[in-house]
């Protein structure tokens, strides 16, 4: 069995964003705006407040009755841009061949709801994990071991998991024990490749976070609606680099097992 080149991998995911850093933007400026504008008036229309007497930390209230409605408008619209891109993002790497079209791929095609679907079927694979993970949490609370051996072992099923997502981007049909085997003895390159992809953004965004915390922007009491914007569209531009850059990873890591898993040798 070939094993997953976890470092090729995560720099091949990166080089692919930058290669199609055209269709990249194209497919994320138009959601990015909308997302930063619709929450940032959810924001702005949402007043905190702290109760101690009734024992209630925090609540939100609205301002008005149309701030809960940007609210799930924001939410289920938040839900559709992640299943189209995910989807369209997944296919233009498998699929190079494919014209690449910002409107098709945020159009309905059925492989949205197929993609939720999936979601659904790898959470509730998951429950058994996340249900024993409390108790290495509560075994974890005279020592760090345990809790640390549960988490890993989240990471390790999910990660093959998440193999899923591309064969349903590209409408393959593939059921629960050809995929575990597909990630046979590359479980865990396939988790190294997940963290080590989210590690530059994480690391490269946090000073940028702390500079907006500085400004105020996590404080709604005290939020400038300039700052609520500027802080929402930086926020929103480094998700969806995220997600593009976990997508790469996955689907480079799909077509990379798939084309050697009967074979002796290959390459990404």
């Amino acid at each position: 069995m070939i094993r997953l080149p976890v470092i090729k991998t995560v720099f091949g995911a990166y080089y692919y964003l930058w290669e199609e850093r055209l269709y990249l933007w194209q497919l994320t400026l138009p959601p990015l705006v909308v997302l930063a504008i619709l929450k940032t008036l959810v924001q702005w229309g949402t007043v905190s407040s702290i109760d101690i007497g009734s024992k209630i930390a925090s609540i939100d209230i609205y301002r008005s009755g149309w701030v809960a409605v940007l609210f799930y408008l924001a939410f289920f619209v938040n839900i559709w841009v992640w299943l189209s891109y995910s989807v369209a993002w997944h296919r233009a790497y498998l699929l190079q061949s494919e014209n690449k079209d910002v409107l098709k791929a945020y159009s309905w095609n059925g492989r949205q709801v197929q993609f939720l679907w999936t979601t659904l079927k790898i959470f509730f694979l998951m429950v058994p994990a996340m249900y024993i993970l409390p108790r290495f949490i509560i075994l974890g609370a005279n020592g760090a071991l345990p809790l640390i051996i549960g988490m890993t072992a989240c990471l390790y099923v999910y990660a093959r998991l998440l193999l899923w997502f591309p064969a349903i981007a590209i409408d393959q049909t593939l059921n629960i024990w050809p995929l575990w085997q597909l990630s046979r003895k590359n479980g865990w390159r396939l988790a190294s490749v997940i963290v080590c992809t989210s590690l530059p953004l994480v690391i490269s965004g946090l000073p940028v976070v702390f500079i907006f915390q500085q400004l105020g922007f996590f404080d709604q009491s005290n939020q400038s609606l300039s700052v609520s914007l500027l802080g929402n569209l930086f926020l929103e531009f480094l998700s969806f680099i995220a997600l593009a850059a976990s997508i790469s990873a996955l689907s480079i890591s799909y077509k990379f097992l798939l084309q050697n898993k009967n074979s002796p040798s290959g390459s990404i």
